[in-house]
Parts: structure tokens; C-alpha cells; sequence
């Protein structure tokens, strides 16, 4: 799987302390997108799903983690891989949140019915839709414009992003690999 950075505690994308995995590899191309350094896919990123596994239960081990959230890039674009990563993680992360620039409706139909059914059992939210910069109403939680959609698969995470939700928008700033990156959902960039 191709992976560009994962990040840990993050409380900006989604509730909790969450372990953030950015995929490398986005076909969209969204106007203002907040992430457009990953959309290349890249080979010297490659990773197995049980090599990240492995790296990632050691930090489980370390520390509390609320949830995982994958984003990117697009993680559908590797829709294999990352359900064979999902199967590994399902067992240990109860929440798991996926941003995907596809509809739910696309996304159906980038693989067959019965791992489309198993990745819906293995997640609890899925955020969908492309961003839109003229849909970006500079106020709604956990998406970066009004046109995407935060869809539950397991209720019983529901009252968590409410509360969370109710909040509003959230950016924090890491130090990063010798630069300092801004993690959340941002604010549209204003037109001069």
C-alpha cells in the first residue's frame, strides 16, 4: 500500500486521539485540494498491509488509541490493499473513519458486492464526495465542503461524532519530518 505519512495523536479528523494514515494516489484532482502533493502515486512508498500492521500495533501497544482514520491521497484508489489492511485492524480499532473523493455510490462500484459489503462491516464512517471549493461553507465538521457526506456504518459510534461535530472545524500543527504541516479541515482559501 502506498503511504506517505502517519501521524499520532490527532484530534482534528474525527474524535479522539486517532493514528492518521495519508495514502499516496488521488485521481480527482479536486481545485484547492488540500493535500495535491499526494496525488502521484509513488512506489518508493510502498508498503505491506502486514508491515503497517506490524508497525502500527507496536504503537498501539505505547499509547491510547481512540480510532484510525485514513485519508489522503484517495484510500479507495488502493480499495485491495486497504481492505486486507482493514482486516488487520478491525480486530483492535472499533472506530475507523475513511475519506474517499468518490461518492458512495462510485464506490460501489470499484469492486465486487461481497468486499464492498465487507469493507462497510469494517469500518464505521465513511466521508464522501469530492471537495468542492465553492461548497466550502467554512464551517462544516469533518468535511471540507457541504456537497460530502458523513456516513455511518456503525451506530454506535453515532453520539461520538455528534458530540464531536458539534464542536466545529478543527486544524493543529505538526512538526513533520523537518517541516511543519497543518492537519484538520481548513478554511477556504480566500479569492485577492
Amino acid at each position: 500500500m502506498l503511504i506517505d505519512r502517519i501521524l499520532y495523536p490527532i484530534v482534528t479528523l474525527g474524535p479522539g486521539k486517532r493514528l492518521v494514515i495519508w495514502t499516496v494516489g488521488c485521481s480527482k484532482h479536486c481545485y484547492n485540494c488540500a493535500n495535491s502533493e499526494l496525488w502521484a502515486a509513488d512506489n518508493k512508498k510502498d508498503i505491506t498491509s502486514q508491515e503497517l500492521f506490524e508497525k502500527i500495533i507496536k504503537l498501539v501497544d505505547l499509547k491510547k488509541v481512540d480510532g484510525v482514520t485514513f485519508t489522503g491521497g484517495d484510500p479507495l484508489e488502493q480499495f485491495d490493499e486497504l481492505l486486507e489492511l482493514l482486516e488487520l485492524f478491525h480486530p483492535f480499532f472499533s472506530d475507523i473513519l475513511v475519506y474517499t473523493g468518490y461518492t458512495v455510490d462510485e464506490a460501489r462500484k470499484i469492486t465486487d458486492d461481497d468486499k464492498w459489503r465487507r469493507f462497510t462491516e469494517l469500518i464505521s464512517v465513511l466521508i464522501d464526495g469530492p471537495y468542492v471549493d465553492e461548497l466550502n461553507d467554512n464551517m462544516c465538521g469533518l468535511r471540507g465542503s457541504t456537497n460530502q457526506n458523513i456516513i455511518y456504518f456503525n451506530d454506535a459510534v453515532k453520539d461520538r461524532y455528534t458530540d464531536y461535530l458539534s464542536e466545529g472545524r478543527k486544524v493543529q500543527n505538526i512538526y513533520y519530518s523537518n517541516k511543519m504541516i497543518s492537519v484538520g479541515i481548513h478554511r477556504r482559501k480566500e479569492d485577492k
